[in-house]
């Protein structure tokens, strides 16, 4: 069987547009239920229990950087993989599946020294069964990927989380505790494991020949991801230690919802942007100006939701996770910013991985750690997990400005451009959240947080349209 053919792409802002919907509706539906299933397990499971499965993952992120060398997205960068290629990288990638599971199981008892939570081993040796088999999953989904056939990830992806989320409620009934979690997190895998052979033709075979060729590409996504995870977990792994398990369940679940309007819409809304600008690798021009464009729109949605998010992290807290967990709001707040952040430069760093600019990339994330690491320092004996929000946000923000520098500079990208792309969201958004932070509607908190919600809406939607026709009617997301 021949593997399929590319899809050529000869309008990019149609299968942009159709590309971010299915990626929308994929993200949305999977933490609608993950949300859902979270409000639902607040009220049977403690902060302490999230605690446990949080640091586990903490040591399966670490081992996932170390070890992943992204086969997927090098198979996706060649184009037209032949047989061969697309073999290799199921190889490479079973044989790195094999790896992590025995890397989690020696590390296992040492992180749960480390964090002084015996309970972590338990978890990791979960998990490391779900990685051994999750490696020899189909390579095929990475194809459905390439070619922008989106649903097939969609069904894959919701029907995995269903799955995963029914099994874990119903272990709460029976559990009463974290067993419950883990007990969803292996019947998501063997989901996911099953749904991938199902839900795309192509069947994968042993073959080596030409591991060295996929490498030599996963090799620079393998030192961007490993200094990707040390600059976004470093905070956790120092929390994890310096908190109590209590305190770190909610500083995680703060993160989990504060990073949700970002972390959601940020990734969703560029994802497509890989494949279509690896098809535009010839005309330069073409992929700026549609980067460009996303990331007007990117701007203009996931900065005034973040922003809005931290304005009501109180009445959100109370209302989503209940009153045993208003603790958690700062965190919400704090993370929320950290997530604008994260994402204000995400299609300029897509164009610079699609044009081979990986380097320059590995180069500013860890400039971007080696300066959370000093403010970290400064900051964290005072004002504790606070201070490792505060750090994480200062360096994001100088790591936006090296991005937006790398991308004129090995781009030609006009920076006046893309600063612009910036102005108008946030300047309504910092007005907004103003705005909603200077008055209490009612002491009842749904009521407080339904009212505010529609304030926000309505005064940004009204800010960002007039501004807009102001500004001449520039092509973007009003349009």
């Amino acid at each position: 069987m021949s593997p399929p053919p590319p899809t050529v792409v000869k309008d990019a802002k149609a299968s942009l547009i159709k590309g971010a919907l299915w990626s929308l509706g994929m993200r949305w539906s999977i933490k609608m239920i993950g949300l859902l299933s979270t409000f639902i397990m607040a009220r049977f499971l403690a902060p302490q229990d999230y605690g446990v499965v949080a640091l586990a993952f903490l040591i399966v992120g670490l081992v996932d950087a170390f070890l992943n060398a992204g086969c997927n997205q090098a198979l996706v960068r060649i184009g037209n993989p032949n047989h061969d290629q697309i073999n290799s990288a199921w190889t490479l990638r079973a044989i790195q599946g094999v790896l992590m599971a025995i890397a989690l199981i020696a590390l296992a008892p040492l992180s749960a020294q480390y964090f002084h939570e015996p309970r972590v081993q338990n978890v990791l040796w979960i998990v490391a069964a779900g990685m051994a088999f999750m490696g020899f999953s189909n390579i095929g989904m990475a194809l459905a990927y390439r070619d922008l056939q989106f649903g097939v990830e969609y069904r894959s992806a919701v029907t995995t989380k269903l799955t995963a989320a029914l099994v874990t409620l119903a272990t709460a009934l029976y559990f009463g505790d974290y067993g419950a979690v883990g007990g969803g997190i292996l019947a998501g895998y063997v989901c996911e494991f099953i749904l991938s052979y199902r839900l795309h033709p192509y069947r994968p075979r042993w073959c080596t020949s030409r591991i060295p060729e996929i490498w030599a590409i996963s090799k620079w996504l393998l030192t961007a991801g490993i200094g990707n995870f040390v600059l976004r977990r470093t905070d956790q792994i120092v929390a994890g230690r310096v908190g109590t398990t209590r305190e770190y369940g909610l500083f995680t679940v703060g993160a989990d919802i504060g990073q949700i309007p970002t972390g959601e819409l940020g990734p969703t809304l560029t994802r497509p942007l890989f494949p279509i600008l690896a098809s535009m690798q010839g005309d330069l021009e073409r992929a700026k100006s549609a980067t460009l464009r996303t990331l007007s729109t990117v701007n203009a949605v996931t900065i005034p939701l973040g922003f809005g998010l931290a304005a009501v992290s109180q009445e959100a807290t109370l209302v989503l996770l209940g009153a045993q967990w208003v603790e958690a709001a700062p965190f919400v707040a704090g993370f929320t910013m950290i997530g604008v952040v994260q994402y204000l430069t995400g299609p300029l760093t897509t164009l610079l991985n699609v044009v081979g600019h990986v380097k320059v990339q590995s180069k500013i994330i860890w400039l971007e750690f080696v300066a959370f690491v000093l403010l970290a320092v400064a900051l964290t004996p005072e004002y504790k997990l606070i201070g490792l929000i505060v750090a994480r946000l200062i360096s994001g923000l100088l790591h936006a400005f090296m991005v937006i520098f790398a991308s004129s500079r090995h781009l030609h990208l006009p920076m006046r451009s893309a600063l612009l792309t910036y102005l108008r969201p946030l300047a309504g958004s910092v007005a907004m959240y103003f705005m909603l932070t200077s008055f209490i509607v009612s002491s009842i908190a749904p009521i407080e947080l339904a009212i505010k919600v529609v304030l926000g809406g309505i005064f940004y939607v009204a800010w960002i349209l007039i501004t807009w026709m102001l500004a001449g009617k520039p092509d973007g997301i009003e349009t």
